[in-house]
């Protein structure tokens, strides 16, 4: 029999050990692929594909980021698992070595059966990707408003292949050398070894508790811009109090509950509690390895999500008391048949008109602000009167203002105090000298108010409020340069009203540039971006995951047959079908759900700090996502002890009686 026959008869024989694992490998490639196909596909060479540069170089950046992501994902999960297989199969060299194979031989059937299932997984997942690349197109097309049709890219095809044939067999070649000129006899013992009570700190632990803890209440309390800074240490911090959570707590838990008579002696529960501990010890690396590869998943997606859903929030365009700004001045300055065209636009367009607002400004010059070069700069007067009427209307705080004083209203909001203080002061000075085409006058600083009452357009948001009489004064002495023209609309639903925003937009031309301001504009860029990103992150997070749980599954099968024998003996002694399979579902459930568990707990403490980042509530969205994984975990879980259970039953001689 030749070297391959025999590598591709071991294959065959042992599938339920390699199925998880070629099924990962498709995927990983599929998904690559897909992204390769995408960046070459002909239509990118014609120009950009999304109307906003900021959403195509996003969506550029995001595909090649993913893109390297998978290749280091790659090199790592393909190393682990070959190297679990080695680890696995003492025994089986043992009698390769019995029957006359030297270690090179060996290795050369490492070697044989690694690029048997590399070419496979490769031939398979090239043609995955080919299938579902026209998915992908159709969501791109949705996402960034394009036309996008199908396309096989023929060097999208062999860089896949050379690049991942390349991966496969670096990472084989690296496996294979491991293998150890071991004595015949020390390999064929290699399953019989007897397995020494698990040992566990105490002090390890409480500590890993006590790590742990910290690292949720520093999680959940810090507030702002400490956020950034207590991430890296949180993040080491919880990291190793999961390690000693898996590796000591858990076998103290276990030991615990064992100690605990009524409930050990119940039933079958002595049995299950005494494998669970052997278990528990033996896979807590891998346990803890899935539980940090859940976290990252988890948080990366809750992040992403909450981003998508809170983009008015998060961007300041909640903030905008205006659905709908255009600028009037210079040669614009009367141009009331544009304003009333774009009025005419939205009403085609079936978007009601609640709310409109016409108000003047005065362009000044604030001798007591210098700019770097010793000049004054510009501000914008609105009376007492027009700036209530705006600020009733954005549910701002409405002021009152004496002659000879003014207010100055910084656009933007502060999360830091509820109520403006002297230490949060933007405006530091207690008088205001305005200039306006020579003549000055000073006025007290009566104090200052936080929150446009007029949607920003550019550099036109910074605004002084002058006693109605003051107001007056200074436009008398304004000319047409001086003066601008503010047309505030409200309608009824504003993300209704893109298509009209942007023939509004076409209309105004460059003679309104920078003028003109629609917030669905920047919420619809801002939603494709977020969304793109969204679902780049989905291909990426379901890689993850799905690595999480084919970790678990090989720490599984590759004990599978030790299982066999141990449940072999037990239907010797009077086990019942119904109980052993309720002893696995347990047991495999443990296995499953711990990491599972231990891993949204992380990534609801870290969006926690992202709530407390960004000043939000998402709590809401970090359920969602749990929710979201919990159902693939759960029909993942229902799969795998399915087969698990098959395997034993096959094994022990009783039977398939599994069911889900």
């Amino acid at each position: 029999m030749r070297l391959y026959d025999f590598a591709l008869k071991n294959l065959k024989g042992n599938l339920y050990r390699y199925v998880m694992y070629y099924l990962s490998n498709v995927f990983t490639i599929a998904v690559f692929y897909i992204f390769l196909n995408f960046l070459f596909h002909p239509r990118l060479r014609s120009g950009p594909l999304a109307p906003s540069a900021t959403v195509h170089s996003g969506a550029m950046s995001g595909i090649f980021i993913c893109l390297v992501i998978i290749i280091i994902f790659t090199v790592l999960f393909i190393g682990y698992a070959t190297s679990m297989f080695i680890k696995s199969r003492g025994k089986e060299f043992g009698l390769l070595s019995l029957f006359g194979m030297t270690n090179k031989q060996i290795r050369k059937y490492i070697l044989t059966e690694g690029i048997i299932i590399s070419l496979v997984s490769i031939i398979s997942g090239v043609l995955a990707g080919m299938l579902f690349s026209k998915l992908f197109f159709m969501a791109m097309e949705a996402f960034m408003d394009i036309s996008l049709p199908f396309n096989v890219s023929l060097t999208a095809t062999l860089l896949t292949v050379i690049i991942f044939l390349g991966l496969f067999q670096v990472v084989n070649l690296l496996a294979a050398s491991k293998i150890r000129n071991k004595e015949i006899v020390d390999n064929l013992k290699t399953e019989r070894v007897p397995k020494k009570m698990p040992r566990y700190s105490r002090i390890k632990a409480a500590l890993g508790v006590i790590l742990l803890g910290l690292g949720y209440i520093t999680a959940w309390i810090v507030d702002g811009a400490l956020v950034i800074f207590a991430m890296i240490p949180v993040v080491l911090i919880v990291v190793l109090g999961t390690y000693f959570i898996f590796t000591q707590f858990s076998i103290v838990l276990a030991n615990k509950l064992a100690n605990n008579k009524g409930l050990f002696y119940n039933k079958t529960n002595m049995v299950a509690f005494s494998q669970m501990i052997f278990k528990l010890k033996d896979t807590a690396k891998v346990l803890f390895l899935s539980s940090i590869l859940g976290a990252i998943t988890f948080t990366a997606t809750e992040t992403i999500y909450s981003f998508f859903t809170e983009i008015p929030n998060i961007s300041g365009i909640s903030d905008m008391p205006q659905d709908i700004a255009i600028l009037q001045k210079g040669e614009n300055l009367y141009d009331d048949e544009s304003i009333n065209e774009a009025i005419r636009i939205l009403e085609d367009e079936g978007i009601s008109i609640e709310e409109f607002y016409k108000v003047k400004l005065i362009n000044v010059t604030n001798e007591t602000d210098k700019d770097s070069e010793g000049n004054g700069t510009y501000i914008l007067a609105i009376s007492n009167s027009d700036y209530n009427m705006l600020a009733r209307s954005a549910g701002r705080e409405m002021v009152t203002v004496n002659e000879n004083e003014v207010i100055y209203n910084y656009p933007f909001t502060t999360n830091l105090f509820d109520e403006v203080t002297d230490i949060e002061r933007v405006y530091p000075y207690e008088v205001m000298e305005l200039n306006l085409n020579g003549e000055t006058k000073n006025f007290k600083v009566k104090g200052e108010t936080h929150g446009s009452v007029t949607t920003l357009i550019m550099n036109y948001s910074d605004l002084v409020v002058l006693n109605d009489n003051d107001y007056k004064k200074l436009m008398d002495n304004a000319t047409e340069k001086d003066i601008r023209i503010f047309n505030g609309i409200n309608v009824d639903n504003w993300k209704r009203s893109y298509k009209g925003s942007l023939e509004i937009a076409d209309m105004l031309g460059m003679k309104y540039k920078n003028s003109f301001y629609s917030k669905v504009i920047p919420y619809r860029q801002m939603r494709s971006f977020y969304g793109f990103t969204l679902f780049l992150g989905f291909f990426i997070a379901f890689l993850f995951f799905l690595a999480t749980g084919s970790i678990i599954y090989f720490k599984l099968f590759n004990e599978i047959k030790q299982d066999g024998v141990e449940y072999g003996i037990l239907k010797k002694i009077g086990i019942t079908k119904k109980e052993m399979n309720s002893m696995i579902t347990k047991q495999i459930a443990v296995i499953f759900f711990l990491p599972f568990i231990v891993s949204t707990l992380h990534s609801l403490f870290a969006l926690k700090s992202l709530a407390n980042l960004l000043n939000a509530i998402l709590i809401k969205n970090g359920l969602i996502v749990m929710v979201g994984y919990f159902i693939f975990q759960g029909i993942y879980f229902l799969i795998i002890r399915r087969i698990f259970i098959n395997r034993i039953c096959s094994a022990t001689g009783t039977g398939v009686f599994a069911s889900i």
